[in-house]
C-alpha cells in the first residue's frame, strides 16, 4: 500500500488527516503529516506501518521490554564504573559498589516502579 493509498483510505474512514490524528493519540500529528507528504526524515516505512495498523484497528507490534532486574541493572552499572575507573589504589572498590547498589536500587524504583517513584521526583 503506497502512501497516496493510506492518505486515501484515511480521508474515507475520516474527514480530515487532522481527525485521524486525533483520533489516534498513539501516532504524533507531526509524524502522519510528514509521512503522507514524503519528507518523513526517519524511518518512514516503520511510520507507515504503524498508521496502517492505525487504519486497521490493529495495535502495531512493539517490540517486547527485556526483563531487567535490580541485580542486573547494578552488575552493568558497576561494571561501567569500573571500566572507566582509573584509581591506582583500589581501597575505595568496596564504597564505590556499595554507592552504586544503592544508586542501582534508586534507578530501578524510579524506571519500574510503575513510574510511581519518578511522579514522586515531579520527572513525569
Amino acid at each position: 500500500m503506497s502512501i497516496s493509498e493510506v492518505k486515501a483510505e484515511i480521508l474515507n474512514k475520516y474527514a480530515s488527516v487532522h481527525a485521524f490524528c486525533k483520533a489516534h493519540k498513539e501516532l504524533s500529528r507531526a509524524s502522519v503529516y510528514l509521512v503522507l507528504s514524503g519528507k518523513y526524515p526517519g524511518n518512514a516505512k516503520n511510520q507507515l506501518k504503524r498508521i496502517k495498523a492505525a487504519l486497521t484497528g490493529h495495535e502495531a507490534k512493539q517490540r517486547p521490554q527485556p526483563p531487567v532486574s535490580q541485580e542486573m541493572l547494578g552488575e552493568t552499572l558497576q561494571a561501567i564504573r569500573c571500566s572507566n575507573c582509573r584509581r591506582l589504589n583500589r581501597r575505595e572498590c568496596m564504597a564505590c559498589r556499595d554507592q552504586t547498589a544503592r544508586e542501582a536500587m534508586e534507578l530501578f524504583e524510579r524506571l519500574y516502579d510503575n513510574g510511581e517513584g519518578m511522579e514522586k521526583a515531579g520527572q513525569l
